[in-house]
């Protein structure tokens, strides 16, 4: 299978670089000199992110465009040269340096030397008034106010096309524009779609960006999201397989484990601890578990039949901790508890673990004192529900049968409490030794 690749950004990236050396090399700022006509057309292509000034109006100065400053000069008609300067540095002290356009220092020094391009008082107050005004841009660029930084420097490059402030916007805005646009390219290789869409769209804010550029930029975002989404479904289609792959495995090795037998032991590799892993597998286990209590049920009445009843009860412990209403774990356990009840009453208890209510001292033969014949004898024997006894059988005698009769005769009369286990009374056997001794 072939991995899907995020490769969209290099095409970004690469129209991105064009856009800024069409910047560059084109020109930001559409530069008016006093007797040149521009073609709008013709470079409004070859500026990247940015339009012609003359066909977007200055934000922030009302209902005037940007190059109405320089119309303004031209229907002015000459100036008069010491009445302009007077202007200008009524305007220059009032800190009108730049705007309004038609009422600033900036304007009238403009006025001065359009008329006298080598009026050196102009051309001085004018440099000392930039030195101003490429302070205040300074400042609006540094509190990233780009608008009033970009009209300022837009006024400016009519009169001073090549002044460092004119550049110094076009370097901060294109800037902080590419910064914008690495953002959002960023944002959406990491699927944040709105976040790049936002940051995309504080760059298309800034003064005088290209439509054309944005559009482009757009393309290549869409592209990225497109080739992401693509990846993500490839990863979580290889996922799911991955997971019904492993889902596969767990169940073969659950079922693997229930044929062999292993259900309980042995420790990690049982169908128990299996059916115990972390997983989603929620219908999957159901059915499992329900076929690992099936199993566990048959071995219980194995073992039970088998007389293993420890191992029986177990078992049993475990289904009912599984699933205490299970199919068939009543009938088990009764026949569990039927057959600890039998095994506890067929085991034989010596009387000391019996609490006697009525005991009877056996008779000594005669014939066996007159010849002073000494002896024992075990007697095992069944303790009824009542308590009495039953089935009294001589096991070993010292000598045989000299006080075998003596014996069960005795034992024939002796009371027992009931004895209980597992909550019911039962019969049990026991055992006990009289010893025939003469005095």
């Amino acid at each position: 299978m072939t991995e899907v690749r995020d490769n969209s950004s290099l095409p970004l990236l690469l129209g991105i670089t064009g856009a800024v050396l069409a910047v560059v090399v084109g020109g930001w700022f559409l530069l008016y000199r006093q007797d040149t006509a521009v073609n709008v057309d013709a470079d409004a292509d070859a500026m990247g992110g940015m339009t012609s000034i003359g066909e977007v109006p200055g934000p922030g100065t009302g209902s005037e465009s940007i190059e109405g400053s320089a119309d303004d000069m031209r229907k002015a008609g000459p100036p008069n040269v010491d009445a302009e300067l007077a202007k200008a540095r009524l305007a220059a002290d009032a800190d009108i340096l730049v705007m309004p356009a038609s009422q600033s220092a900036l304007y009238y020094y403009g006025r001065i030397l359009e008329a006298n391009p080598h009026h050196a008082v102009a051309k001085a107050e004018m440099d000392a008034i930039l030195v101003r005004v490429a302070q205040l841009t300074a400042t609006h660029l540094e509190g990233e106010e780009y608008h009033k930084a970009y009209e300022m420097a837009a006024l400016v490059a009519q009169y001073r096309p090549d002044h460092d402030l004119v550049f110094e916007t076009q370097r901060a805005i294109d800037e902080h524009t590419e910064q914008l646009v690495e953002q959002a390219i960023r944002d959406a290789q990491a699927g944040n779609d709105g976040e790049a869409l936002e940051a995309l769209a504080a760059a298309e804010a800034l003064p005088a960006r290209n439509p054309k550029y944005f559009a482009a930029i757009h393309d290549s975002i869409d592209e990225i999201s497109e080739v992401r989404e693509a990846a993500e479904r490839d990863r979580a289609r290889r996922a799911n397989l991955a997971e019904n792959q492993a889902k596969a495995a767990w169940i073969e090795s659950v079922r693997a484990a229930i044929g062999r037998g292993n259900l309980l032991t042995p420790a990690g590799a049982s169908a128990g601890d299996l059916l115990a892993e972390d997983n989603d597998w929620n219908d999957e286990r159901k059915r499992l578990t329900g076929e690992f209590v099936a199993a566990l049920l048959d071995a219980a009445h194995a073992a039970i039949g088998d007389k293993e009843l420890a191992d029986a009860e177990t078992i049993l412990a475990e289904v009912g901790r599984i699933d205490p209403d299970a199919d068939g774990i009543a009938d088990a356990r009764g026949n569990l508890n039927n057959a600890l009840v039998a095994e506890r009453s067929n085991r034989v208890l010596g009387t000391g673990e019996l609490v006697y209510v009525k005991t009877v001292p056996p008779r000594y033969p005669v014939r066996a004192a007159q010849r002073e014949i000494t002896g024992w004898v075990i007697v095992d024997f069944t303790v009824t529900p009542e308590g009495n006894t039953t089935n009294i059988a001589v096991r070993e005698a010292e000598p045989e049968k000299v006080f075998d009769r003596a014996a069960v005769n005795a034992v024939e009369q002796w009371l027992f409490e009931p004895i209980e286990y597992r909550g019911q009374i039962i019969s049990q056997r026991a055992a006990t030794k009289l010893v025939f001794a003469l005095d």
